[in-house]
Order: structure tokens, then sequence, then C-alpha cells
């Protein structure tokens, strides 16, 4: 239970904020206006909630298994599940930078904010993870090279995936879009 408020109060919260300062998006004068009656979530934000919450649950749950090949490798499995989780949670942010544009388009470094913010919480994490206090308060063991490495490949589709999706359907908007829109 810890943990589990460890990452709402610490890790989720900065980041949070740092999203809402998020520029308005470059093709945001070039969508039309939202229908007073559409609804706040329609089939493509459901799916796509659904396909990257049900990614970040299969992954934590395979990053348990995997740090906890035996009883005794309990805590690591927790640790690698714990910060696979936060470190999941922070790569998942960038997927709603823009919900249509790919990342390259709306700029790397646009909210300087969010980069802040994924610093100090990484930073955090990592104490959470090392510093002997924040061990024994969140009940954490120390993560070899190789956990991290695992983390980040586990981390890799959580963006590759969305992003392409992005690119693919702003390239088919773009080429259908009239000439006097462009």
């Amino acid at each position: 239970p810890v943990q589990i408020l460890w990452m709402n109060l610490v890790t989720d919260g900065m980041t949070a904020v740092a999203l809402g300062l998020e520029p308005v998006a470059p093709d945001a004068m070039h969508q039309p206006p939202t229908s007073p009656k559409a609804r706040v979530l329609n089939l493509r934000a459901v799916g796509m909630i659904l396909a990257l919450g049900g990614y970040m649950a299969a992954a934590t749950l395979w990053l348990f298994h995997t740090g906890a090949d035996h009883v005794a490798d309990l805590d690591h499995g927790r640790t690698l599940a714990f910060t696979g989780l936060v470190v999941l949670e922070k790569v998942n942010v960038f997927n709603f930078r823009a919900l249509r544009l790919p990342l390259w388009r709306v700029g790397w470094f646009t909210n300087r904010w969010l980069w802040l913010a994924l610093a100090t919480t990484l930073t955090l994490q990592m104490l959470a993870v090392y510093a002997p206090p924040f061990q024994r308060l969140l009940h954490t063991s120390a993560l070899a090279p190789q956990d991290w490495l695992l983390i980040g490949v586990t981390a890799i589709p959580l963006f590759v995936v969305p992003e392409a999706l992005k690119w693919l359907t702003s390239r088919n908007q773009t080429t259908a879009m009239p000439a006097a829109a462009a």
C-alpha cells in the first residue's frame, strides 16, 4: 500500500501538473470545434486507455514474475514491478502530450516542465530504490543495472506503438486534407 501511495502522491502529481502546462498542439487551429454533444471519451479513446493500461498491467506483472523467481526474491520482484510501473507511467505521459500528432511534430522539448517533472520523479524513484531509509519505508531492494535495462526494454513498446499509430493517422489526414486547408 505504501508503494501505491508513493506513486500517487510523489510520482504522479508532478507529471500531471506538467502535462496540464503542455503548449497548444500545432494543429489545433486545423481541427473543427468539438460538438457540445460529443462524448468526453469516444470509442478510440476508450480503446487507447484499455490497450495502454492493459499493456502496463501485463508488463508490471511480468516484471514481478521475472524478478521474483523464488520466494526469497519477493522483495526484488516487488521492487522491479514497482519501479517498472513508475517508469511505464512516465513513458505513457508522453503518449498524451498530443492525441493526434506524433511527438516529433509536437516538439520533444516544448514542455520543459514535463522534462523537469520526469527528472525529479526518476531521481525520487532512485532514492526509493537505493537509499536505506526509503528502502525500509517502501520495502524495496536495490536494482542491478540489468534490471533497469529490462524496465527500459519493457517500456519501449509503450511509446513506440502509439507514436507509430499517431504518425500513420496524421499522415493519412494530411494527405486527405484539401489544399486550401493545408
